[in-house]
């Protein structure tokens, strides 16, 4: 039987065909990158620095602090229901916010990253206080405070030291590595002292409830006022306490 149009219809159709498979391979490329894009959007790598702009990249903690790149905004840590103690968190002030394992982390307010460790180091016969952590991330945010969050199941892939984050950025997944007995997010509050490897400094010097409770309201409420009366107070301790 003949085909109406002939050699050209045929041609016609093989045409669309082969078009119509490109654009089908395109789409399915594109939406994975599309979802990295989308994990990435308020995190700016460390080797990204704007040209001609004084940044806080790869810069001493103490640039981090000056002149703010827009007026400071706060987020609640933990994606959806989520519970917390009221400064009650055994020896040293934190707060421990109780969610289920694999709830979305986000970044509290904008700042640099200082610290991401990925690998759950904790032995319960050595306890080392340096190990509880398990998974976690340090940001240095702009208003000076020192943001620090423990126990990650996970940690997005791409976020490393320098990087600078957005409020509201995604850092992982809540979980229990290291020392943690049940889910949940370890958040600690401190002034930034060394940036790094300061554990007993960096797990938490001040409350958090009264800040939580705001971030909770939308509120844009700092604790830099006292992470600075507290580092004026101590001062930043080189060394562990004794029992730490």
């Amino acid at each position: 039987m003949a085909v109406p149009g002939g050699t050209d219809y045929g041609r016609g159709v093989r045409t669309h065909l082969r078009r119509t498979a490109g654009i089908l391979l395109s789409v399915v490329v594109l939406l994975p990158a599309a979802a990295c894009a989308a994990e990435r959007a308020d995190i700016v790598p460390a080797d990204a620095a704007p040209r001609g702009t004084a940044s806080p990249f790869r810069a001493p903690p103490s640039a981090i602090t000056k002149a703010p790149p827009r007026p400071a905004t706060y987020v609640f840590p933990v994606d959806g229901a989520a519970g917390y103690a009221r400064d009650d968190h055994h020896d040293y002030p934190a707060a421990d916010i109780m969610a289920p394992c694999g709830r979305t982390v986000r970044a509290v307010t904008d700042g640099v990253v200082l610290e991401v460790n990925r690998v759950d180091r904790f032995n319960p016969k050595r306890d080392r206080g340096a190990d509880r952590g398990g998974l976690s991330v340090s940001i240095l945010g702009q208003d000076g405070v020192r943001y620090y969050g423990a126990h990650f199941s996970s940690i997005v892939g791409s976020l490393g030291p320098g990087d600078i984050v957005r409020a509201g950025a995604v850092l992982g997944k809540v979980g229990r590595t290291g020392r943690a007995g049940a889910c949940h997010l370890h958040l600690g509050l401190s002034p930034v002292c060394a940036g790094k490897g300061d554990w007993w400094v960096r797990r938490g010097v001040i409350w958090p409830s009264r800040y939580l409770d705001a971030w909770r309201k939308g509120e844009a409420r700092s604790p830099a006022t006292e992470a600075e009366k507290w580092r004026k107070s101590h001062g930043c301790p080189a060394k562990a306490p004794k029992g730490a």
